[in-house]
Protein backbone atom coordinates (compact mmCIF):
# COMPACT_ATOMS: atom_id res chain seq x y z
CA UNK A 1 0.00 0.00 0.00
CA UNK A 2 1.05 3.35 -1.08
CA UNK A 3 1.77 6.39 1.35
CA UNK A 4 -0.91 8.31 -0.03
CA UNK A 5 -3.47 5.16 0.72
CA UNK A 6 -2.30 4.98 3.71
CA UNK A 7 -3.61 8.33 4.68
CA UNK A 8 -6.32 8.23 2.79
CA UNK A 9 -7.44 5.30 4.89
CA UNK A 10 -6.28 7.44 8.68
CA UNK A 11 -8.09 10.09 7.53
CA UNK A 12 -11.16 7.91 6.49
CA UNK A 13 -10.71 6.66 9.92
CA UNK A 14 -10.79 9.90 11.65
CA UNK A 15 -13.70 10.85 9.87
CA UNK A 16 -15.28 7.90 11.55
CA UNK A 17 -14.87 8.46 14.97
CA UNK A 18 -15.42 12.02 14.90
CA UNK A 19 -18.31 11.22 13.27
CA UNK A 20 -18.86 8.40 15.61
CA UNK A 21 -18.59 11.12 18.80
CA UNK A 22 -21.18 13.70 17.43
CA UNK A 23 -23.66 11.27 17.27
CA UNK A 24 -23.68 10.44 20.46
CA UNK A 25 -23.06 13.59 21.94
CA UNK A 26 -26.31 14.37 20.02
CA UNK A 27 -28.06 11.55 21.64
CA UNK A 28 -26.77 12.82 24.96
CA UNK A 29 -28.56 15.96 24.36
CA UNK A 30 -31.61 14.62 23.11
CA UNK A 31 -31.93 12.43 26.24
CA UNK A 32 -30.30 15.12 28.90
CA UNK A 33 -30.46 17.88 27.19
CA UNK A 34 -33.76 19.24 28.36
CA UNK A 35 -33.26 18.20 31.91
CA UNK A 36 -29.97 20.10 32.25
CA UNK A 37 -31.27 23.25 31.00
CA UNK A 38 -34.18 23.33 33.19
CA UNK A 39 -31.47 22.69 36.18
CA UNK A 40 -29.51 25.73 35.12
CA UNK A 41 -33.12 27.75 34.37
CA UNK A 42 -33.84 26.95 38.20
CA UNK A 43 -30.15 27.53 39.43
CA UNK A 44 -30.26 31.08 37.69
CA UNK A 45 -34.29 31.94 39.14
CA UNK A 46 -33.00 30.89 42.40
CA UNK A 47 -29.65 32.81 42.20
CA UNK A 48 -31.76 35.99 40.82
CA UNK A 49 -34.75 35.38 43.99
CA UNK A 50 -32.12 35.44 46.47
CA UNK A 51 -30.76 38.86 45.37
CA UNK A 52 -34.51 40.10 45.04
CA UNK A 53 -35.28 38.57 48.86
CA UNK A 54 -31.89 40.10 50.07
CA UNK A 55 -32.47 43.68 48.48
CA UNK A 56 -35.89 43.71 49.66
CA UNK A 57 -35.14 43.22 53.48
CA UNK A 58 -32.51 46.26 52.84
CA UNK A 59 -35.10 48.35 51.86
CA UNK A 60 -37.61 47.02 54.66
CA UNK A 61 -34.60 47.78 57.29
CA UNK A 62 -34.26 51.23 56.01
CA UNK A 63 -37.53 51.94 56.21
CA UNK A 64 -37.49 51.14 59.32
CA UNK A 65 -34.81 53.19 60.41
CA UNK A 66 -37.02 55.65 59.15
CA UNK A 67 -40.01 55.23 60.96
CA UNK A 68 -37.90 54.87 64.38
CA UNK A 69 -36.11 58.47 63.27
CA UNK A 70 -39.23 59.94 62.32
CA UNK A 71 -41.11 58.83 65.91
CA UNK A 72 -41.32 60.77 68.67
CA UNK A 73 -44.09 60.36 71.23
CA UNK A 74 -43.81 57.29 73.07
CA UNK A 75 -47.01 55.89 71.74
CA UNK A 76 -45.42 55.88 68.05
CA UNK A 77 -42.19 54.37 69.74
CA UNK A 78 -43.93 51.75 70.87
CA UNK A 79 -45.91 51.24 67.63
CA UNK A 80 -42.47 50.96 65.64
CA UNK A 81 -41.32 48.64 68.05
CA UNK A 82 -44.10 46.34 67.71
CA UNK A 83 -44.61 46.57 64.41
CA UNK A 84 -40.71 45.88 63.54
CA UNK A 85 -39.86 43.23 66.49
CA UNK A 86 -36.42 41.49 65.54
CA UNK A 87 -35.32 43.53 62.68
CA UNK A 88 -31.57 44.57 64.04
CA UNK A 89 -32.10 46.68 67.40
CA UNK A 90 -35.16 48.43 66.45
CA UNK A 91 -37.07 47.53 68.79
CA UNK A 92 -34.71 47.94 71.25
CA UNK A 93 -33.87 51.38 70.78
CA UNK A 94 -37.84 52.12 70.00
CA UNK A 95 -38.60 51.29 73.99
CA UNK A 96 -35.80 52.39 75.68
CA UNK A 97 -36.77 56.19 73.66
CA UNK A 98 -39.99 55.98 74.38
CA UNK A 99 -39.35 54.77 78.26
CA UNK A 100 -36.60 58.19 78.32
CA UNK A 101 -39.57 60.41 76.99
CA UNK A 102 -41.38 59.45 80.25
CA UNK A 103 -38.50 59.67 82.97
CA UNK A 104 -37.82 63.26 80.91
CA UNK A 105 -40.93 64.78 80.88
CA UNK A 106 -41.46 63.75 84.67
CA UNK A 107 -38.06 65.07 85.63
CA UNK A 108 -38.73 68.89 83.86
CA UNK A 109 -42.84 68.58 84.92
CA UNK A 110 -42.98 69.36 81.01
CA UNK A 111 -45.84 67.16 79.03
CA UNK A 112 -44.46 66.23 75.89
CA UNK A 113 -48.40 66.06 74.61
CA UNK A 114 -48.63 69.77 75.09
CA UNK A 115 -47.17 72.84 74.05
CA UNK A 116 -44.73 74.91 76.34
CA UNK A 117 -47.51 77.27 77.43
CA UNK A 118 -50.27 75.46 77.71
CA UNK A 119 -52.46 75.91 80.84
CA UNK A 120 -52.32 72.24 81.36
CA UNK A 121 -48.84 71.64 80.72
CA UNK A 122 -47.65 70.94 84.16
CA UNK A 123 -47.90 67.30 85.14
CA UNK A 124 -50.30 66.56 87.81
CA UNK A 125 -49.24 64.00 90.87
CA UNK A 126 -51.14 61.05 89.20
CA UNK A 127 -49.99 61.52 85.47
CA UNK A 128 -46.48 61.75 87.51
CA UNK A 129 -46.90 58.12 89.38
CA UNK A 130 -48.41 56.91 85.75
CA UNK A 131 -45.75 57.58 83.47
CA UNK A 132 -42.85 56.67 85.77
CA UNK A 133 -44.34 53.28 86.59
CA UNK A 134 -45.01 53.21 82.42
CA UNK A 135 -41.15 54.46 82.38
CA UNK A 136 -40.10 51.48 84.65
CA UNK A 137 -41.86 48.74 82.95
CA UNK A 138 -40.36 49.46 79.41
CA UNK A 139 -36.60 50.10 81.00
CA UNK A 140 -37.59 46.10 82.22
CA UNK A 141 -38.67 45.07 78.85
CA UNK A 142 -35.41 46.42 77.56
CA UNK A 143 -33.60 45.00 80.53
CA UNK A 144 -34.96 41.28 79.94
CA UNK A 145 -34.42 41.35 76.18
CA UNK A 146 -30.86 41.32 76.69
CA UNK A 147 -30.18 39.82 79.96
CA UNK A 148 -27.75 37.19 78.84
CA UNK A 149 -25.94 39.92 76.94
CA UNK A 150 -22.15 39.37 75.88
CA UNK A 151 -21.53 41.67 73.21
CA UNK A 152 -21.01 45.51 73.44
CA UNK A 153 -24.25 46.77 72.12
CA UNK A 154 -26.25 44.55 73.79
CA UNK A 155 -23.85 46.13 77.18
CA UNK A 156 -25.25 49.20 75.96
CA UNK A 157 -28.85 48.59 75.88
CA UNK A 158 -28.64 46.76 79.69
CA UNK A 159 -26.66 49.60 81.25
CA UNK A 160 -28.86 52.22 79.80
CA UNK A 161 -32.03 50.08 81.01
CA UNK A 162 -30.67 49.93 84.72
CA UNK A 163 -29.53 53.33 84.59
CA UNK A 164 -32.99 54.50 83.55
CA UNK A 165 -34.76 52.14 86.44
CA UNK A 166 -32.72 53.68 89.00
CA UNK A 167 -33.59 56.99 88.22
CA UNK A 168 -37.40 56.45 88.55
CA UNK A 169 -36.68 54.66 91.62
CA UNK A 170 -35.17 57.19 93.14
CA UNK A 171 -37.56 59.69 91.89
CA UNK A 172 -40.23 57.55 93.22
CA UNK A 173 -38.32 57.46 96.52
CA UNK A 174 -37.57 53.78 96.90
CA UNK A 175 -33.47 54.27 97.44
CA UNK A 176 -32.93 50.71 98.13
CA UNK A 177 -33.93 49.37 94.81
CA UNK A 178 -31.97 52.51 92.81
CA UNK A 179 -28.88 51.03 94.74
CA UNK A 180 -29.52 47.89 93.64
CA UNK A 181 -29.77 48.47 90.18
CA UNK A 182 -26.91 50.70 90.25
CA UNK A 183 -24.95 47.61 92.08
CA UNK A 184 -26.07 45.40 89.19
CA UNK A 185 -24.31 47.83 86.70
CA UNK A 186 -21.03 47.97 88.78
CA UNK A 187 -20.86 44.59 88.67
CA UNK A 188 -21.44 43.90 85.20
CA UNK A 189 -19.80 46.77 83.87
CA UNK A 190 -16.51 45.37 85.03
CA UNK A 191 -14.01 43.54 82.37
CA UNK A 192 -15.88 44.91 79.55
CA UNK A 193 -16.04 47.65 77.45
CA UNK A 194 -18.31 49.88 80.02
CA UNK A 195 -15.54 49.69 83.28
CA UNK A 196 -15.94 53.52 83.00
CA UNK A 197 -19.76 53.04 83.75
CA UNK A 198 -19.21 50.90 86.82
CA UNK A 199 -17.12 54.15 88.29
CA UNK A 200 -20.35 56.09 87.30
CA UNK A 201 -22.55 53.93 89.13
CA UNK A 202 -20.33 53.37 92.34
CA UNK A 203 -20.55 57.44 92.41
CA UNK A 204 -24.23 57.74 91.98
CA UNK A 205 -24.28 54.61 94.83
CA UNK A 206 -22.20 57.40 96.97
CA UNK A 207 -24.86 60.01 96.51
CA UNK A 208 -27.77 57.34 97.11
CA UNK A 209 -26.10 56.74 100.42
CA UNK A 210 -25.69 60.69 101.29
CA UNK A 211 -29.15 60.86 100.58
CA UNK A 212 -30.51 57.93 102.61
CA UNK A 213 -28.53 59.29 105.87
CA UNK A 214 -30.45 61.19 108.81
CA UNK A 215 -30.71 64.23 108.70
CA UNK A 216 -30.20 65.79 112.26
CA UNK A 217 -31.54 69.16 112.92
CA UNK A 218 -30.74 71.30 116.67
CA UNK A 219 -32.94 71.48 119.07
CA UNK A 220 -35.33 74.28 119.89
CA UNK A 221 -32.63 76.92 120.71
CA UNK A 222 -33.62 78.60 124.40
CA UNK A 223 -34.96 82.64 123.68
CA UNK A 224 -33.08 84.79 124.71
CA UNK A 225 -33.65 87.64 126.90
CA UNK A 226 -32.83 91.08 125.59
CA UNK A 227 -30.55 93.06 127.56
CA UNK A 228 -31.59 96.21 129.35
CA UNK A 229 -31.56 99.54 127.42
CA UNK A 230 -28.70 101.25 128.23
CA UNK A 231 -29.51 105.42 129.08
CA UNK A 232 -29.21 107.42 125.95
CA UNK A 233 -26.04 109.69 126.47
CA UNK A 234 -28.11 112.43 124.61
CA UNK A 235 -29.74 114.47 127.13
CA UNK A 236 -33.72 115.19 127.05
CA UNK A 237 -33.70 119.32 125.75
CA UNK A 238 -37.19 119.40 125.96
CA UNK A 239 -38.08 118.93 129.46
CA UNK A 240 -39.09 122.02 131.96
CA UNK A 241 -36.02 124.00 132.81
CA UNK A 242 -33.99 122.92 130.24
CA UNK A 243 -32.09 126.14 128.95
CA UNK A 244 -32.50 127.19 125.91
CA UNK A 245 -32.43 130.07 123.63
CA UNK A 246 -35.56 131.36 124.63
CA UNK A 247 -35.30 130.44 128.15
CA UNK A 248 -31.54 130.52 128.67
CA UNK A 249 -29.80 129.98 131.93
CA UNK A 250 -29.46 133.01 134.42
CA UNK A 251 -26.21 134.51 135.46
CA UNK A 252 -24.54 133.42 138.99
CA UNK A 253 -24.36 136.16 141.22
CA UNK A 254 -21.15 137.68 142.06
CA UNK A 255 -19.50 136.38 145.10
CA UNK A 256 -18.99 138.95 147.82
CA UNK A 257 -16.09 141.13 148.43
CA UNK A 258 -13.34 139.95 150.19
CA UNK A 259 -14.18 136.30 149.67
CA UNK A 260 -11.18 135.17 147.16
CA UNK A 261 -9.07 137.22 150.01
CA UNK A 262 -9.91 134.87 152.65
CA UNK A 263 -9.60 131.74 150.24
CA UNK A 264 -6.02 132.50 149.58
CA UNK A 265 -5.21 133.47 153.44
CA UNK A 266 -6.92 130.20 154.29
CA UNK A 267 -4.52 128.13 151.92
CA UNK A 268 -1.73 130.48 153.72
CA UNK A 269 -3.02 129.37 157.16
CA UNK A 270 -4.19 132.76 158.01
CA UNK A 271 -7.49 133.79 159.39
CA UNK A 272 -10.01 135.29 157.44
CA UNK A 273 -10.69 138.45 158.28
CA UNK A 274 -14.89 138.88 159.47
CA UNK A 275 -17.72 139.18 157.33
CA UNK A 276 -18.94 143.07 157.39
CA UNK A 277 -21.64 143.58 159.74
CA UNK A 278 -24.71 144.08 157.68
CA UNK A 279 -26.10 147.34 157.31
CA UNK A 280 -29.18 147.96 160.22
CA UNK A 281 -32.64 148.34 158.44
CA UNK A 282 -33.78 152.23 158.18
Amino acid sequence: MSQIDRRLKNVQQADLSESRLNDDFILWLKTWGNNILLVVLVIAALAMGWFWWGQQKERERDAAWEELQGATLPAALLEVAAKHEGKDAIAHFAELQAADRYLIAVLSNQRFDREAGAVDAAITPELRTEWLKEADRLYASVAKRVEGANSTGEYGFLFGALFGRAAVAEDMGDLKAAEGYLREIESRAKGTDFASTAEVAAKRIASLQALSAPIVLPSKPMPVTPAATAPSAIPDLTGPGTPSLLNPVPAAEPAPAGSAEDKVKQLQGGTPAPAPAPAPAP
